[in-house]
């Protein structure tokens, strides 16, 4: 007869989801950022759950506002560039509508002339 092989209970423990995500957003800083989180680990050890919780914080938000000033910067100078380039592309265009503009003043100025010596010839007429 064969012995029942029994498989070990394995019990999970709570997952604090504050600290889930505080280790998170130290891994997502640490890929985007690629900074040594080694030290600020080291230092955590020493600190108490609450302060730990706060400096996690700390280091989360912060990571936050640096990822948004870069992505700030990087989009303004990419409006900047497209910016450039598109005056160049559009000034050929320009040009051409400011000499529209002048050959429909001359001819505004030659459609008065004429409208005037019209009248002229009906009054005369």
């Amino acid at each position: 007869m064969k012995k029942k092989t029994e498989l070990p209970v394995v019990i999970a423990a709570p997952v604090d989801p504050k600290r889930q995500l505080a280790v998170l957003a130290g891994q997502a800083m640490q890929e985007r950022l690629n900074v040594d989180l080694k030290p600020l680990k080291k230092a955590a050890r020493y600190l108490e759950p609450g302060k730990m919780k706060l400096l996690l914080l700390a280091v989360a938000g912060g990571a936050a506002l640096l990822s948004l000033a870069k992505s700030i910067g990087r989009d303004s100078v990419y409006r900047s560039v497209v910016s450039k380039e598109l005056k160049k592309q559009l000034e050929p265009v320009n040009e051409s509508l400011e000499e529209l503009k002048r050959q429909n003043e001359e001819l505004k100025r030659q459609n008065e002339a004429l409208s005037a010596e019209l009248s002229g010839l009906r009054a005369n007429g």
